[in-house]
């Protein structure tokens, strides 16, 4: 009963956080409320024991993606796209359009869902003599799922060498180089500290 009441609560935080999220026009206090989201997210899968779930869940939404959100935020002037204009004409018209037909899409899908749980091959009992989830995870994930395993993370370092490729061809064609040769002035410390 305990539990339910817990399951309740936090995903009544999260909904709620979440609603906060889209509808604060302050884009830092939208995501502080992203990642309190995020937080009773993991509690959530602390209710249901999937303990790893809960830690990635911290470590890698509510840590590492928001940092990343907050760097973003940060290095945008928001005094200037606060006073841009933030919607086009037609967007309204077709998100009154798309929005009744994604509600009705929710609502079918919603009525035609079967909600049975369906039991796997890993009941609480079984869990716990294999040495706990995150030992059955690593066997299932290194054994089982090795080549997509390999595979995404061959995917994820094509992706990190496209950006660092495409980063420094960018920085080639701005960089300027200094013509030392121009000045007059003696080349003392600091009129070199000052330059740079």
């Amino acid at each position: 009963m305990v539990e339910k009441v817990l399951f309740i609560v936090f995903a009544a935080l999260a909904v709620g956080s979440g609603v906060g999220v889209i509808t604060r026009s302050n884009i830092v206090h939208a995501l502080m409320l992203l990642i309190f989201s995020f937080v009773n997210i993991a509690a959530i899968y602390l209710l249901t024991s999937a303990f790893f779930i809960a830690v990635v869940q911290i470590l890698v939404y509510a840590g590492a993606i928001m940092v990343l959100f907050t760097f973003v935020v940060m290095f945008l002037n928001l005094r200037q796209y606060q006073s841009m204009e933030q919607l086009h004409p037609v967007q309204k018209w077709v998100a009154l359009i798309i929005t009744p037909l994604v509600l009705a899409e929710f609502v079918v899908v919603a009525l035609a869902a079967t909600w049975t749980a369906v039991g796997g091959p890993f009941d609480p009992e079984t869990v716990a003599a294999g040495g706990g989830n995150v030992a059955l995870l690593g066997e299932r994930l290194f054994n089982d799922a090795l080549l997509p395993f390999e595979m995404a993370s061959l995917i994820l370092l094509v992706g990190m060498v496209g950006a660092v490729v495409l980063a420094a061809k960018e920085g080639r064609e701005y960089m300027e180089t200094r013509a030392w040769a121009d000045t007059d002035e003696e080349r003392t410390p600091e009129f070199v500290e000052q330059e740079v």
